[in-house]
């Protein structure tokens, strides 16, 4: 690590790839949870007077890392709000998803809901908004019909991601269809057996099903990988 930043650093301040080079830098120190040295070059970044979109993305990165999440989601909002100011959709969407992620995190469920509502009316057939916003709806008790809906559509758009398959799987269960529940809760597991919370999903499933015997291998195999 210390020799790859030695390279980064060689690259002057004025080259046209610094913003990579900050990237890369990053990527480095959080990775090695140098996390004060990783702030200190996002922050000057963002204090710029031309700091841009991706300064401040890459501020709440660090700042989410650093577990700092209220402060993550202000930098997270500046980068929306300049891309929202120059109409850049396909940028301003993963920025809103990121924002939403940080305000969950420290539990302001209103903002995080109307975050991701307005990223869905940007990019209404994106799995990743679909699931996030059905899935928090499903577990608060939320529009439960309109949250199921949401978690199936995000699942047909992607049907090879596990833990989309799983929260359709859980939403089955929180519904009551336990025997539907188990099938799809079985195929995301399949696709992702090392997934804690699928496999302690399924077994949630098989036991609520009398399959007991079967629900404690589940949670076995949750217990390898769970934190």
């Amino acid at each position: 690590s210390d020799e790859a930043l030695r390279v980064l650093g060689s690259i002057p301040a004025n080259d046209a790839l610094q913003s990579q080079v900050r990237d890369v830098q990053i990527r480095i120190l959080t990775a090695d949870k140098r996390y004060d040295e990783a702030y200190g070059i996002a922050a000057t970044a963002a204090a710029a007077p031309t700091a841009g979109i991706s300064d401040f993305s890459r501020l709440g990165d660090v700042l989410a890392a650093m577990k700092r999440q209220d402060a993550a989601a202000e930098a997270y909002g500046k980068a929306a709000d300049l891309a929202r100011a120059q109409g850049l959709k396909d940028e301003l969407w993963p920025l809103l998803l990121l924002k939403a992620s940080s305000l969950q995190e420290t539990k302001r469920w209103p903002e995080t809901r109307q975050t991701l509502q307005e990223a869905l009316a940007i990019a209404p057939n994106q799995p990743l908004i679909l699931n996030f916003l059905g899935y928090s709806q499903l577990e608060r008790g939320e529009n439960m019909d309109a949250a199921e809906e949401m978690i199936r559509k995000a699942s047909e758009l992607a049907p090879d991601d596990a833990s989309i398959t799983d929260s359709l799987g859980w939403a089955q269960f929180k519904r009551g269809k336990v025997a539907e529940a188990i099938d799809t809760l079985q195929r995301a597991a399949e696709k992702d057996p090392d997934q804690a919370e699928i496999q302690e999903h399924l077994g949630d499933a098989l036991f609520k099903s009398g399959r007991r015997f079967e629900a404690r291998f589940a949670w076995s195999a949750a217990l390898v990988t769970a934190e």
